[in-house]
């Protein structure tokens, strides 16, 4: 008997089970709930599934995610390279049963998707993703998640319909903000600034301090220095940010949402910011005046940076930024 006959159909078979083997590697099965719309269902499921797949296969193949096939605006395969370039991801689950939330604005979204972010600190690297469709099912955007449990307490304190509309805005709008970061989209930023934007960079610098006493030096104590910018100033400064650093990742421990008090349309957003980066790590407050007169096209007229410590103490609730600290015109 010819041993070479049944040698090539055994090299074949191996060869095709090492292939199906190395695709279902990267596999994520999906299934989402609360959707009447079978059809829609289907094309969610499969949407999904093909995105988290690609993603996975091109974090072990350390290559850009191959996104022909699924059924996603330009926009959104944009963001996902933009943040490929940066801080490429993979999904850690190989199942995924979440429920869809329907959204006020007629829209969906899949949150809670675990994802590991390469570059991030250890600490870091463990983050959640949230995945953002039409009606029809098409995926419409992708960005880092703030975290669910920020997100329920931001929803909890809406005060009437039109009120949980713009903080469900407000909470698109801010993990948007975080993830542009990420991606150092400067034309996002660039759109979401008023042109006579108010930004204001707290900085904690060393002086010293003397107790009338000559026969003791003076000693060194921390104190905060505020410095204005313009959105042109800040946005060369980012500009400049992003290029030096190769990694850049922004994560919310915490997020206060108050309506104005005499301006509905206006929101003030307090946030704690982990700033992570190639270069610098800080953590400090971050504090937003936002105008959503046009929900569609958000406007920061303030932005503000401070410490979350000085001498060792924790800034007082007091000290931090809030719409009281603002007047507008």
């Amino acid at each position: 008997m010819d041993t070479t006959i049944l040698k090539k159909p055994i090299l074949l078979m191996i060869l095709l089970f090492n292939v199906f083997c190395s695709l279902g590697q990267f596999q994520t099965v999906v299934d989402v709930g609360s959707i009447e719309n079978k059809s829609v269902k289907a094309k969610i499921d499969g949407n999904v599934s093909k995105l988290l797949s690609a993603i996975n296969q091109a974090y072990v193949n350390k290559t850009v995610p191959t996104l022909t096939g699924i059924e996603m605006s330009d926009e959104a395969k944009s963001v996902v390279f933009a943040l490929w370039e940066t801080s490429p991801f993979r999904s850690l689950e190989d199942e995924i049963y979440n429920d869809i939330l329907n959204l006020n604005c007629g829209g969906m979204e899949l949150r809670g998707i675990k994802l590991n972010v390469a570059n991030a600190d250890s600490s870091n690297r463990k983050q959640e993703g949230v995945i953002v469709f039409t009606k029809s099912g098409f995926i419409d955007n992708f960005y880092f998640s703030i975290g669910n449990q920020i997100v329920e307490g931001v929803m909890k304190d809406g005060k009437d319909v039109a009120d949980l509309r713009c903080r469900e805005t407000i909470l698109n709008f801010v993990e948007n903000f975080r993830t542009s970061y990420n991606r150092k989209d400067l034309d996002f930023l660039k759109k979401v600034f008023s042109e006579d934007a108010l930004i204001i960079t707290g900085k904690v610098i060393m002086e010293k301090v003397s107790d009338g006493n000559s026969f003791i030096q003076s000693l060194p104590k921390e104190k905060i220095i505020y410095v204005k910018q313009t959105k042109s100033e800040y946005m060369t400064k980012m500009r400049q940010i992003f290029a030096a650093n190769a990694y850049l990742n922004i994560k919310f421990d915490s997020l206060k949402v108050v309506r104005h008090g005499k301006y509905a349309n206006y929101y003030g957003v307090t946030i704690k910011q982990y700033w992570n980066s190639s270069k610098y790590n800080d953590v400090g407050y971050v504090f937003l005046l936002i105008d959503f007169s046009n929900e569609d096209k958000p406007i920061i007229h303030v932005r503000t940076w401070q410490p979350e410590k000085v001498n060792g103490r924790e800034l007082a609730k007091g000290e931090i930024f809030n719409t009281g600290s603002f007047k507008i015109n």
